[in-house]
């Protein structure tokens, strides 16, 4: 996120003789970046760079304690001051007016609040409208504009009620019901899903869209005498849903996304008392509600001196460590050769582990002060992934048959899952579609291949034959994730026979044993069971292959049909024999001879009952059929002789009468 803050606002924490244009370039070298710097009347703006785990920097405090510690070691005077973890704060305890809070912990990780009386409300000071417009915010009176003020000083949003206006005084911290709405201070009419953190005024009134903006129902206006400041830490992640699922992006809601410091909420609290007293006269009318659930723990990461500096790749003395760590707020001790650090608090989610910490001594001692070399790193050898290799494999073979290959979304519409004929239960179904056209995880490939020859009919010479290698993902029960499964789809305008031929010569280049070709008894509803084959390697199934059936191919708009064949590759990559096996050039040549076979049997029996009559029968090449008969070109050899015609003529009558029995 970008953050606009003035000078001024950066030097109530920073003290430095540097100027505007030494500190935005020193800084930016090694801390936040200063994207822009402008001069308004006397005044620098800075537009800065905020990343997302450092939201400590999205402030001029944070900003300034980055400052310090950068600006130190270019050798320019500069100290953190001000620091509001330092100071100790007195709240009033026993106060008469009192108002209940009823709270989810699991909506809050802190909240604080505290009534204050004799408000007196009235436009802000020309320092703080200027303050606030040049950081881009709108001034709405000397209250309201506190909360804005310590917003871009501290990190932390607070907010700020009538009090009066309140019902029953007694709020409730909890999810928004679906269908309930909330009038914003913007003036909109927020529709409400169901969880969204809301506050509701103990009469059924809703006067918060929390972490995000105030309700009008409890703005504080000229009128207000009595108010109820509340200083909160939310859940970051119902925060950030509630945000964009509406649109409304605040300053506020993407502070709380971000996980604010909870330490933070105490000092705010206090700062706001002391200028709310100041500027409107209010005093507290009630003792401080501070709510916190589960206090974290205090974390500390040990640093080894000698692994930070082989991991940096210079020599950083241990005082440089120590004291660039310690103005970043680190404390720690040294213990032997390491130092163990207590990561402070408004640094708790991202330092987690030494390399955090190196990087931390890293940027602040200077990048750029780093050996310009790329560091000598021998990576292993990656191993083998035999299915990628397959996957590349058959792509290039296929393309150089004739097929063109296809890439389609991973997600396909619920019209065409039952336009092939399944069952839309068997799909993963996404809870955030984009739209309706891509809505569920696709279990097979075949109904995508149909659409692309659907939307290519009539706009190609020729027969069509497309392919695609991708995933597909099978719902497994008890699971989220579903099972990953590496698919080869080809689908082709051209006959059965032809691209039989053609999946045969692809699991033959690839090396797959015993491939076999049975009718099929229960194949995808999109095949016709008529005219369709398993296709398997020993008892292991890898696909099907077939036509598809004319009622498919109506609906989804389809004139001719074409022959599909769909294999699992993550199970058929299984079957691939890695040994390649040499076998010399025969001494002795084979004999040719054509056959034709009156039998009804299928091709695939006959062809496997004649190789089984002897091993002098090398290959078994199918020519064409007619009423029955079917020709067949058989080579006939032997490793030791040539074979003499009568030899091969006793053993074409051998084979003629196996398929008289």
């Amino acid at each position: 996120m970008d953050i606009i803050i003035s000078d001024s606002a950066l030097r109530k924490f920073l003290d430095t003789p540097a100027t505007a244009e030494i500190l935005s370039q020193n800084i930016s070298l090694c801390g936040p970046t200063f994207d822009r710097t402008k001069k308004i009347a006397g005044n620098y703006i800075y537009e800065i760079e905020a990343i997302t785990n450092r939201v400590d920097t999205a402030s001029a405090m944070g900003v300034a304690r980055e400052a310090a510690a950068i600006l130190t070691q270019f050798n320019i005077p500069a100290k953190f001051v001000n620091d509001p973890y330092q100071e100790k704060f007195n709240f009033p305890k026993n106060l008469s007016k009192q108002f209940h809070i009823n709270i989810d912990k699991n909506l809050v990780v802190r909240f604080t609040a505290i009534a204050l009386e004799n408000i007196s409300v009235h436009p802000s000071s020309k320092e703080t409208m200027t303050l606030l417009e040049n950081c881009g915010l709108r001034s709405l009176n000397n209250c309201v504009d506190i909360t804005n003020e310590l917003t871009l000083l501290y990190g932390l949003p607070s907010h700020i009620f009538d009090l009066d206006k309140l019902g029953a005084q007694s709020l409730t911290i909890r999810d928004s019901i679906e269908g309930e709405s909330i009038i914003t201070l913007d003036g909109q009419n927020n529709q409400l899903g169901e969880g969204d953190i809301v506050i509701e005024d103990g009469t059924g009134r809703l006067v918060d869209l929390c972490g995000i903006m105030g309700g009008q129902i409890a703005e504080v206006d000229e009128h207000t005498k009595n108010i109820l400041l509340i200083v909160p830490v939310y859940n970051h992640k119902k925060i950030r849903g509630t945000s964009l699922r509406l649109q409304k992006r605040t300053l506020a809601a993407q502070l709380f996304e971000k996980q604010p410091d909870p330490e933070l909420c105490l000092p705010v609290m206090a700062k706001a008392i002391q200028l709310i007293k100041q500027r409107s006269g209010g005093e507290a009318s009630s003792s401080l509600f501070d709510y916190y659930p589960v206090p974290r723990p205090t974390k500390f990461v040990t640093l080894k001196f000698k692994w930070l500096n082989d991991f940096v790749g210079v020599i950083i003395s241990q005082d440089t460590v120590v004291s660039i760590l310690a103005s970043l707020g680190f404390g720690g001790t040294i213990e032997g050769d390491s130092l163990v650090c207590l990561v402070p608090s408004w640094r708790y989610h991202d330092i987690n582990i030494k390399e955090d910490l190196a990087e931390e001594v890293a940027r602040i001692y200077g990048y750029f002060k780093l050996p310009h070399a790329l560091p000598c790193v021998n990576l292993p050898a990656e191993p083998r992934n035999l299915l990628l290799e397959t996957e590349k494999e058959s792509k290039k073979y296929l393309s150089d048959i004739g097929y063109n290959e296809v890439y389609n979304s991973s997600l396909v519409s619920l019209s065409l899952i039952e336009k092939s004929g399944l069952d839309p239960s068997s799909f993963i179904r996404l809870s955030n579609a984009l739209s309706q056209d891509y809505g569920y995880l696709r279990t097979s490939l075949i109904p995508s291949a149909l659409e692309n020859h659907k939307h290519n009919q009539g706009k190609v010479g020729g027969q069509l034959k497309t392919v695609e290698i991708a995933n597909c993902y099978q719902k497994i029960e008890g699971r989220e994730l579903p099972r990953e499964i590496s698919t080869l789809a080809m689908l082709s305008g051209e006959d059965y026979r032809k691209i039989k031929g053609e999946i045969e010569a692809l699991l033959w280049k690839l090396r797959v044993k015993d491939i076999s070709f049975k009718p099929s008894r229960t194949p995808p509803p999109f095949f016709n069971p008529a005219g369709t084959a398993d296709i398997y390697s020993k008892k292991l199934l890898l696909g099907h292959i077939g036509s598809i059936k004319p009622a498919v191919l109506r609906k989804i708009g389809l004139l001719n049909n074409p022959m599909a064949i769909e294999i699992n590759l993550a199970d058929m990559v299984l079957k691939i024999n890695r040994k390649y096996e040499f076998h010399p050039v025969p001494e002795y040549p084979p004999v040719l001879e054509e056959m034709t076979i009156d039998s009804r049997k299928s091709l695939g029996d006959i062809i496997e009952t004649i190789q089984n009559t002897s091993q002098l029968i090398k290959k078994v090449q199918y020519i064409n059929s007619f009423k029955g008969k079917h020709s067949f070109g058989i080579s006939f050899g032997s490793d030791n002789k040539n074979l003499e015609q009568s030899e091969i003529n006793t053993l074409k009558d051998i084979i003629q009468n196996r398929f008289k029995i």
